[in-house]
This record gives C-alpha cells, sequence and structure tokens, in this order.
C-alpha cells in the first residue's frame, strides 16, 4: 500500500521496485453519488510501470469523519449508483494506465454482506477481460461471530476478485489500551479461518510497518499515537530503556517517561516480529505478504523480503 504524495512518489516507488509486485496507490474516495474524487497520481502510475511493478488504483469510502458505512450504504443499495460507481471505476482505471483496483471499504454493515460481495464480482466482472486485476483489503477476521465484521464474507469476496490483502494488524490501536498490534496468535488464527473459506493462492498476508505509543494515566491510556519502527526504536534510544520483546505475541515492546514523567508504553513490529509473519505465508503457502503503508521507516524489512520470498512481477 502506498499513499500517494507527488514529491515523494518517485523517491519511494523507486526504492521499492526491487521488493515489489503491486504498488496500491492510496487513494481515490467515493462519493454518495457515485463518483469518485481526483487524485494527483501520474508519477505514481509512470514511475511504478517503468520498475514493472503493477500500479492500482485504492477506492475507499474515507471521508474527513473516517471511514464511512453511510457512504457504503448508499452507493450499494442503489443498483443505479453501484452501476455508476463500476463505470468510473473501470474509467479510472483505463485512462490513468492503472493495471487494476484494490476496493478498500472498510466497517461494511452485516445486513451489506452480500451487497458487498456481489458489487465485488460485478466489478470484477468488468474489469477482468480487458486483463485488469480486482483485488480487495480486508479487515482480519478469526470468526465469522464478531459482530463488527460480519459485513466481510471471506468466501464470498475470495470466490469473485483475483487476490485479497488481509489487513492483519490493529488488534490494539490508538484508541484502544495498550497491547501488539499484531499478534501472532491472532495472525495465524486469521490465515487458519481464511484458509477454510478461499484459496491460499487469493491470500496476500498485510503486515504493518508502525507500532503505537500510549501516553498513560496511572493503568489507563489517555492517548495513543502512530509511530514509525524507525521512531519507535529512536525513542526506546532517547529514553535509554531496553527494548523486550513477548514471545507470547512476537512482537517487541517497551515503557517510558517522557520529560513531563508521563509515562508511555510502545508496541511495534520489528525485525523479529516480521520475520515469524513471513514464516506464516512460508509454512501456509500464501500467494504472498504486503505492508502498510511504505511511508513508514522501517528498512529492516527489505532484507527479509528478499530473504523469504522470490519476487514475481506480473508487468
Amino acid at each position: 500500500m502506498l499513499p500517494t504524495t507527488p514529491e515523494r512518489d518517485r523517491e519511494i516507488i523507486s526504492a521499492f521496485a526491487r521488493y515489489a509486485t503491486y504498488f496500491a496507490v492510496f487513494e481515490y474516495h467515493i462519493q454518495e453519488d457515485g463518483n469518485l474524487n481526483t487524485l494527483n497520481d501520474a508519477v505514481a502510475i509512470q514511475v511504478s510501470r517503468s520498475n514493472r511493478v503493477a500500479p492500482l488504483a485504492t477506492i475507499t469510502n474515507l471521508t474527513p469523519g473516517g471511514f464511512s458505512p453511510e457512504v457504503t450504504r448508499e452507493v450499494l443499495q442503489s443498483p443505479e449508483l453501484r452501476n455508476r460507481l463500476i463505470n468510473n471505476i473501470y474509467t479510472l482505471v483505463t485512462s490513468k494506465n492503472y493495471a487494476g483496483v484494490n476496493i478498500d471499504f472498510e466497517r461494511v454493515r452485516e445486513d451489506e454482506r452480500d451487497l458487498y460481495t456481489g458489487f465485488l464480482r460485478l466489478l470484477s466482472e468488468r474489469l477482468r477481460p480487458e486483463g485488469y486485476t480486482t483485488s480487495v483489503a480486508v479487515p482480519a477476521k478469526t470468526s465469522d461471530d464478531i459482530p463488527w465484521l460480519k459485513g466481510y464474507d471471506y468466501g464470498g469476496i475470495g470466490s469473485v476478485v483475483d487476490f485479497v490483502f488481509i489487513m492483519a494488524y490493529d488488534w490494539h490501536e490508538a484508541s484502544s489500551p495498550p497491547g501488539p498490534v499484531a499478534p501472532s496468535g491472532e495472525v495465524r488464527r486469521t490465515i487458519e479461518f481464511a484458509l477454510q473459506r478461499m484459496s491460499r493462492n487469493k491470500i496476500l498476508l498485510g503486515a504493518p510497518r508502525y507500532g503505537y505509543d500510549w501516553t498513560m494515566y496511572n493503568t489507563e491510556a489517555v492517548r495513543g499515537r502512530a509511530v514509525s519502527v524507525a521512531t519507535a526504536i529512536r525513542t526506546a534510544m532517547r529514553y535509554e530503556v531496553p527494548i523486550q520483546y513477548s514471545t507470547e505475541y512476537q512482537q517487541p515492546f517497551f515503557t517510558y517517561r517522557d520529560e513531563d514523567d508521563n509515562r508511555h508504553i510502545v508496541w511495534f513490529e520489528d525485525a523479529r516480529a516480521r520475520a515469524a509473519k513471513f514464516q506464516l505465508v512460508v509454512d501456509y503457502h500464501l500467494r504472498g505478504g504486503g505492508a502498510w503503508q511504505l511511508g513508514l521507516e522501517f528498512p529492516q524489512s527489505a532484507f527479509w523480503v528478499e530473504e523469504f520470498f522470490t519476487l514475481n512481477k506480473v508487468l
């Protein structure tokens, strides 16, 4: 996943092209009328293709207030708006020289489960005959009984798209209590749940390039913020505190006190944690791995890509 910033596109894409098959350029927003916003993505597309990396347009229901289930509902429940959105996505892909799309609709509601799968099927049927890829980013789930994830039919989605990027992270996030961002046990259970519902060659395991720094008051987290892997390590060095490693969750963590004597707890991804996740990709013979997001500094990760995978270029 690549959040596009024109002045950085060339640098980031050039640096990661040797490790990547696809770049999902983030992001196009859907509107309630089925239209899409504009995006200054010409550099990202051109540099991706010149480096033989297939650019995918990421289509989201993100709004200034966050991911909006209301916007998704408007489009999915109206055949007219749904078809307009599919036509707009087709026009975007063909006119801008994308290799396909990555659909990232978050907070899809349970009663729209079949509508969402149906939309993906229609979109794929529109794009696939002309050689374009349809992929989807889905939240990690270990059961169909999790109330807020019932809108995602792993089996149905996996049957209609070319591949699925499982966002196997954020078990703990900025608004939650401190804890591992991508605990190994939950990641493994997510893979096993997915494999019961879709082919292993459809699954890309998504991993984080970040962690969270929570500010504590007594035993409660009063706020959290996302930090890159490099920022987390520099923070530990700055405050001269040891980085510990949870063998249970296979993720590192540490605590420190800032200049105002506020206690912080930090959990993040590192090279050892990333190696454990890539080993799962190998052990379960998945299609491959991916990450969110390339703008976050994690220099050690590239080594493991070359160590664990043989890159397959589609361009």
